[in-house]
């Protein structure tokens, strides 16, 4: 997408309120926008979460890109105002809280750029959905042949419950393999900026490596800034689809103020790299196409097993030559 259409496409969505279990606002954005797209469908399961699909040509699906569509917030149960997300208790009533109907978000400003920055009430992570978004776009201008899914989930943050119900029914054929699109906490040396993480693994869980490997594949060979770590601060959805039998793996924007929280106290905007976020669509439609194209045989990790095979080869004369070294220890 051209830099005034994606940033157009990123106010949109980040601007947009949410909470848990009230994601109805982000679900009918996220309908309204694909709806221009000749080849990409979108139905819901029986929970509500979307699954999105470009499609075409012939060629079968690898590849399920997920982000969920809830963010840390004020609900009303029975009359009573709830916090839902993982935030400190001593600040939550440390900031004003703007109602949209039955849910609250705090009062921050919905969206803002300064300086390379995208500074947000919400990031987490709105800024996963409108990758996807942008991923579809950017498919449907270079008509590209291939089948791919976007998963908008619901509940996040609170136990990942929309992603646990989509595995206890999974939709998608067999052989399609979940990426979580995050925004994550700086951990493990890796820094905003330097673009978006491919992660090893979170918290809770290693992920999957031959998944892991194409998102790494697919970024050296378009020259995508990238970085790779173990981002330890947390859980993600790819935890919760290994868990449920399903092979997958991560990618972070990294975050921050994460959870709206900055480092010593208060409450603020959320805030990531625009560079970090543009690599990243760059990265899962660069994999989605690479995958598509059926080159994700032509790994590094192939290439090393060939070279340790030709090693192998190259070395059995050595071998042969010290059996005889063997045989005069053996007999003393």
């Amino acid at each position: 997408m051209r830099h005034s259409s994606f940033v157009s496409l990123l106010r949109a969505v980040l601007s947009t309120p949410t909470a848990p279990y009230h994601e109805y606002h982000v679900a009918r954005l996220v309908r309204e926008r694909l709806a221009g797209l000749r080849h990409v469908s979108v139905e819901s399961d029986a929970f509500g979460n979307l699954i999105a699909c470009y499609r075409r040509g012939r060629k079968k699906p690898h590849l399920a890109f997920a982000a969920h569509m809830d963010h840390p917030g004020w609900v009303r149960d029975a009359g009573v105002s709830i916090f839902l997300g993982g935030v400190p208790e001593e600040r939550l009533e440390s900031h004003p809280v703007e109602w949209f109907g039955d849910f609250g978000m705090w009062q921050l400003k919905p969206f803002e750029i300064r300086e390379g920055w995208v500074h947000a009430r919400v990031c987490d992570d709105l800024v996963g959905c409108a990758a996807i978004l942008a991923m579809f776009f950017d498919l449907e201008e270079q008509e590209v042949e291939a089948t791919v899914y976007g998963l908008f989930t619901r509940a996040e943050e609170v136990g990942f419950v929309g992603s646990i119900e989509l595995a206890k029914r999974w939709p998608l054929p067999a052989g399609v393999r979940f990426v979580s699109l995050e925004t994550s906490a700086p951990r493990a040396g890796a820094d905003q900026g330097k673009g978006p993480v491919i992660r090893v693994g979170d918290r809770s869980s290693v992920f999957d490596d031959a998944v892991t490997a194409e998102l790494l594949d697919a970024a050296v060979a378009a020259k995508i800034p990238h970085q790779r770590a173990l981002l330890d601060g947390g859980s993600c959805e790819a935890t919760a689809m290994n868990l449920f039998g399903i092979p997958s793996a991560g990618i972070s924007v990294l975050l921050g103020n994460y959870h709206n929280c900055p480092p010593e106290r208060g409450i603020a905007e959320e805030y990531v790299s625009l560079g970090d976020v543009k690599s990243l669509v760059k990265l899962i439609t660069a994999t989605a196409i690479r995958t598509a194209a059926g080159r994700s045989g032509d790994s590094a990790k192939a290439r090393l097993r060939q070279r340790l095979e030709q090693r192998l080869r190259d070395h059995r004369r050595y071998e042969r030559a010290a059996r005889k070294s063997w045989a005069r220890e053996a007999r003393g």
